[in-house]
């Protein structure tokens, strides 16, 4: 923290180049006390803002959206467009296939990933990156 800083021990050219030595001891002590408020409030303010990551953590597991796939195209310039049941649409935004049953409804996962990122998984192990658009 700022009151474990000692201004005596800065080089006499980092003094300078601060004012630092400009400064009486009372105007240090201030500054001190100055600084330290500062980082009480930007630490606050840190872990306010992380408060919520818990509980965003927590509820990824809730928007998990399982649904089945009654639509698998592609477009003209070659996009992969997911459409299930409920209504939502899903247009892949990464390389690579994933498996398609053709005999039959498959039930299609789509699982939050890390930074807003969504993941699509069909029957088999395979994965696409996803974002929806309906």
């Amino acid at each position: 923290m700022a009151q474990d800083i000692d201004f005596s021990q800065m080089s006499e050219s980092e003094q300078q180049v601060t004012g630092i030595h400009k400064l009486s001891a009372s105007e240090q002590e201030a500054l001190l006390r100055w600084i330290t408020q500062k980082q009480q409030a930007l630490m606050m303010a840190e872990r306010k803002k992380n408060l919520g990551l818990k509980d965003t953590l927590r509820n990824m597991d809730e928007s998990t959206v399982k649904a089945r796939l009654d639509n698998h195209y592609s477009n003209a310039i070659g996009d992969q467009f997911y459409q299930l049941s409920n209504g939502q649409i899903w247009k892949q935004t990464s390389s690579g296939r994933i498996t398609i049953d053709k005999n039959g409804p498959q039930i299609i996962t789509i699982e939050p990933g890390f930074m807003g990122s969504w993941t699509l998984t069909g029957d088999g192990n395979r994965s696409v990156k996803v974002k929806r658009i309906k």
